[in-house]
């Protein structure tokens, strides 16, 4: 199997308002990943639905990791077995040539992961924003005597990478990033800000081990609905948007 699609949602309504306008029916081999504890009846007997509550290994006991919880289920309970896999979270749109795009970056075997939000490594809002980043750079540093800011900052000041937890990786390197991140969740879960950590762990960890990456922008839109209340987004955007989610 060339490449796997995971959705990662935390509202059975949701999945079933994506089934019956359609949405995402552009991706193969799709599934939904249900994460937290909400209700799950409508859903419960759906073959293209996973729910992480009910795996014998999962981390739903820290909603703050929001969608990387969905990661760490996915590979402990072994469910990666394609060549690549798109993680998306259930909040974005996209191009409806998206893997059509992802085939063609998969064929040419120059990259290892696909992102989608382009970012400067030396924004503020990276790591030096040290309220969504202490923890990563604490754990890297005491499990892997790493300082993360002085990689950074080595960089070229036109240096991009990816943001927010959308991407496209190469089964061999979603292995390797959960194997390094294993030792890191420990101290990453606690933080109240933990899905903030999870986000920048992805770049930190390609930049860090020179992966190949590249950036396939304006594809998909993410509408970042904030469902964990971590950034301070008003429920309203939710209320407002969510019906741009249904007719792209």
């Amino acid at each position: 199997m060339k490449l796997q699609n995971f959705i990662f949602v935390h509202d059975e309504n949701i999945i079933l308002d994506f089934i019956k306008h359609n949405k995402f029916n552009n991706l193969s081999n799709l599934t939904y990943v249900f994460l937290g504890y909400g209700e799950t009846s409508k859903i419960l007997n759906f073959d293209n639905v996973i729910i992480a509550k009910n795996l014998p290994i999962n981390t739903e006991d820290y909603p703050k990791l929001t969608a990387f919880s969905g990661w760490y289920a996915l590979w402990k309970n072994g469910f990666i077995k394609g060549d690549y896999v798109n993680l998306f979270e259930y909040d974005v749109n996209i191009s409806d040539d998206l893997e059509e795009k992802i085939i063609q970056l998969i064929d040419t075997k120059l990259f290892d992961v696909i992102g989608y939000i382009p970012f400067n490594v030396h924004h503020f809002s990276y790591i030096k924003n040290l309220s969504w980043s202490d923890a990563l750079i604490s754990s890297v540093k005491k499990n892997y005597n790493i300082n993360i800011s002085d990689i950074i900052n080595s960089l070229p000041a036109n240096q991009e990478c990816t943001m927010t937890s959308n991407h496209t990786l190469s089964r061999n390197v979603f292995i390797k990033y959960m194997e390094w991140m294993d030792k890191l969740i420990d101290d990453i879960k606690m933080s109240p800000l933990s899905g903030h950590q999870t986000e920048r762990s992805i770049s930190i960890f390609y930049l860090l081990h020179n992966i190949s990456y590249t950036i396939l922008n304006g594809c998909l839109e993410h509408f970042q609905f904030d469902s964990h209340k971590t950034q301070g987004i008003s429920q309203q955007k939710f209320i407002t948007q969510y019906k741009n989610l249904l007719s792209e």
